[in-house]
């Protein structure tokens, strides 16, 4: 059995993508990486009628290689073909780790852009910095708010507010 196929028959926790023919762990489990990732998806929520899903972790396919990515995020255009791996969604959203290498993260953003994946947002919960990777280039947006023409304007000041509140130490903390 090649190592695809053994990934792919199995369960990872936390899920793990594929590349260079082996599994690659993913930067996760911390708190505020975590914390960030739930805020990005429920602010982009599913809601009747917006014409998209919104999925955490999922496995999407870039690349016949394969190469198989775990965006922290993303946003699939309704409908969709219900499969174990998604194609082509709409956004991809990485919340960035104190751990990221960036020739690792430039990496993953290639492989999203040979895909065809047309919105790839970079967060980073740390620095409260907002990246927005679209036609090949790389930019900070003007104000804390990036914008697909599908998911509308996501307005990220109310989520680093957020952010900040559990990044400051308990002793610092008003107390009630």
């Amino acid at each position: 059995m090649s190592a695809f196929e053994t990934y792919m028959r199995t369960s990872y926790e936390p899920e793990m993508e594929f590349a260079d023919g082996r599994p690659m762990e993913r930067c996760v489990g911390e708190a505020i990486h975590s914390f960030t990732q739930g805020l990005v998806a429920a602010e982009l929520g599913y809601r009747e009628g917006r014409g998209y899903r919104t999925f955490l972790a999922p496995r999407v396919y870039v690349s016949d290689e394969p190469r198989i990515r775990v965006p922290d995020v993303c946003a699939m255009p309704v409908p969709h073909q219900a499969a174990s791996i998604l194609r082509s969604p709409h956004l991809v959203v990485e919340v960035l780790c104190p751990g990221d290498i960036a020739a690792d993260m430039f990496t993953k953003i290639a492989d999203y852009h040979a895909a065809a994946i047309p919105h790839i947002w970079l967060v980073d919960p740390y620095a409260r910095r907002l990246f927005d990777c679209a036609g090949g280039r790389i930019a900070r947006p003007e104000r804390e708010a990036l914008s697909t023409p599908l998911v509308g304007e996501v307005d990220f000041t109310g989520m680093f507010a957020e952010i900040e509140k559990l990044s400051t130490p308990a002793s610092e903390s008003p107390r009630p």
